[in-house]
């Protein structure tokens, strides 16, 4: 696939586009947590039915990715960016406009697949038409939206509510018009000579893969966690999730055009880029206890304790644009080494000194910094770097698969050990968890490519 030469003006309109879509999408991730107990109300749902409206989002963000990004790859970025945009606004009207439950489980799956595909569409693009100098900082500045987002999700949301939960949904269908007429306008056509065949027994697979595990999660009782691990409503999903890895993993290999690049996987730089994912995704997890934690061990309300998680998620949102800068100049693995052992420091200081407002807050700040030196921009640059130009939609769309899984397993294990633990304690456990798993990732991490091998790499892959 070939797409035209684009001046710099040009080139930093799109990534504007791309802000916004990015945003749009993460933005909704954060907005659910203060909608779902109005829509508890509304429809009379129980917690445990209530969390499938975000479960069934995380279902088909991951089937979304690797589908969508397989398609950019082959049909353009354009025309599915385009797709996506419109499969967005779409699940957001069915919500905004529902009178049922089952219209809002469907409008978050179509909501999910199609968000699925806004992410690593917009990281694809960045290795089309970036300079190599200029990608770091490119997905640099894509970083810092989900760090904004994550911030004012809740925000948007608790503002919103007072005029009706559908309006934290409705707003996002002008923006899907203003998207889709952008994108029309300003993203270029790209040239594939290829044709695709499409994976339909890999895609079916792979969808099966996605409802077993989140549904097995789901039915997790964290009061519980073991004897509710081995019960017969979660055991056998994740019994059946386990089995289904090989036979996904052997029908992709044989595959002409496997949904999933599995043959990426042997590439030693996106293997360990897919350890550090799977380790973001329970360091993250056991982030977003921390308000809980705090509730307990400084005796704040429930809404100054979500506060506390401001210097997290405004460090990472004002980090991510300077580290993607960096990055052009020292590479991945210098960023994600240090990157990773500042955020074991800050979360075992957490755990030390969870009553300690000054050092939590400093602590808080490094966590951020470390956060996004490992889901955002130097890991997405390592897929570019190593990926060829047809399968850099692909390989964003792993490490977006691999983040969700991440997250969905690590809030279950993290639930399970604060709900073991009375008191603080399970909490404290949680994040010297984290902190072991960030050392793990630090491992990983002195493995990686140097910033010369990785120019060379993208070179030859250009």
């Amino acid at each position: 696939m070939t797409t035209k030469t684009l001046d710099t003006r040009t080139r930093n309109l799109i990534l504007v586009l791309f802000l916004i879509g990015v945003f749009m999408g993460s933005l909704d991730t954060g907005i659910i947590g203060p909608v779902l107990p109005s829509i508890e109300q509304s429809f009379h749902l129980t917690s445990r039915e209530s969390s499938w409206i975000f479960t069934l989002f995380v279902i088909a963000f991951m089937i979304g990715s690797p589908v969508m990004a397989k398609f950019s790859d082959f049909y353009g970025r354009k025309k599915i960016f385009i797709l996506d945009v419109i499969l967005f606004g779409i699940g957001s009207c069915l919500i905004a406009f529902s009178f049922n439950i089952e219209s809002i489980f469907l409008g978050r799956v179509i909501q999910g697949f199609g968000c699925g595909g806004i992410f690593p569409v917009a990281g694809a693009f960045v290795g089309d038409a970036f300079p190599l100098e200029e990608r770091g900082k490119a997905l640099g500045i894509l970083g810092s939206v989900f760090g904004i987002s994550a911030i004012g999700g809740p925000l948007v949301g608790a503002a919103l509510i007072p005029f009706g939960w559908n309006w934290c949904f409705t707003i996002n269908i002008p923006i899907s018009i203003f998207l889709v007429i952008f994108a029309w306008h300003i993203l270029p056509e790209s040239v594939n000579q290829r044709k695709l065949k499409i994976d339909y027994l890999g895609i079916f697979i792979l969808t099966l893969l996605a409802i077993f595990l989140a549904y097995g999660l789901n039915q997790i009782d964290s009061n519980n966690f073991m004897n509710s691990l081995l019960s017969l409503s979660v055991a056998p999903f994740l019994l059946i999730f386990i089995a289904l890895i090989p036979i996904f993993l052997m029908i992709e290999k044989r595959a002409e055009e496997s949904i999933v690049p599995i043959h990426m996987l042997q590439n030693k730089e996106i293997s360990i880029a897919c350890i550090e994912t799977l380790c973001y995704g329970i360091i993250y997890s056991s982030a977003i206890f921390i308000p809980s934690m705090v509730i307990l061990s400084m005796g704040l309300n429930d809404q100054l304790a979500s506060l506390m998680l401001i210097p997290i998620l405004g460090a990472n949102a004002v980090a991510a644009p300077i580290l993607g800068k960096i990055l052009d100049s020292v590479g991945s693995r210098k960023i994600m080494a240090i990157g990773t052992l500042i955020m074991a420091f800050g979360l075992i200081v957490i755990a030390a000194y969870p009553d300690n407002f000054i050092l939590f807050i400093i602590a808080g700040c490094l966590i951020g910094v470390g956060m996004v030196t490992i889901i955002g921009a130097p890991l997405r640059y390592i897929v570019l770097c190593e990926a060829k130009p047809t399968e850099r939609g692909a390989g964003q769309a792993i490490v977006n698969m691999l983040s969700s899984a991440g997250q969905l397993i690590g809030g279950a294990l993290i639930g399970g050990i604060i709900a073991s633990f009375s008191g603080i304690l399970g909490y404290k456990i949680s994040l010297i968890l984290a902190a072991a798993v960030a050392l793990i990732a630090f491992l990983f991490t002195l493995k990686l490519k140097s910033r010369d091998e990785q120019i060379a790499t993208m070179k030859s892959n250009f």
